[in-house]
């Protein structure tokens, strides 16, 4: 089997402060993780390297074969689901869900003045729809502020 993740003694350091201190950690293509612990205690930085969202102060990161610091990382993270509330916070609040599912297949997070093809579009709206959730197509995170329910997780309707 082969390794879709090996971080050899990786460390990420921010302000002086280890997050990361010499990890090594390798996750085979047959295996699924969960990540659990306190706050403050590394997850999120784990998951970013994981994602190629971040680069470690120190050590190795390969992911799906490639060597983060070496591998183009616009080709490498369409290749990586990661969801977190850390990247949502990110998408911009006037983002209609159909575009963040849109702009989530080439890794970026908010369309701005990007321009897409009909055919993305078109994919966006298949997935929404398998996922039968096409009804939030046109729902943005500001509108749901407005409506007063501030967590993601509420089962407000559009």
């Amino acid at each position: 089997m082969a390794d879709v993740l090996k971080f050899t003694d990786v460390s990420v350091v921010r302000d002086g402060n280890a997050i990361l201190d010499r990890i090594s950690w390798s996750v085979d293509d047959s295996e699924r993780w969960v990540i659990l612990g306190p706050n403050g205690a590394g997850k999120t930085t784990l998951l970013q390297l994981a994602a190629a969202q971040i680069h470690p102060t120190s050590g190795k990161v390969r992911i799906l074969d490639q060597k983060l610091g070496k591998a183009d990382v616009f080709e490498l993270r369409p290749r990586i689901g990661f969801a977190s509330t850390a990247l949502a916070r990110r998408v911009p609040g006037e983002e209609k869900v159909l575009d963040v599912v849109l702009t989530a297949a080439y890794s970026v997070t908010g369309r701005w003045n990007e321009r897409y093809e009909e055919i993305d579009e078109r994919r966006a709206q298949r997935v929404l729809a398998e996922w039968k959730l096409g009804s939030f197509e046109k729902r943005t995170e500001r509108r749901r502020a407005k409506a007063g329910t501030d967590s993601p997780r509420s089962h407000d309707r559009p």
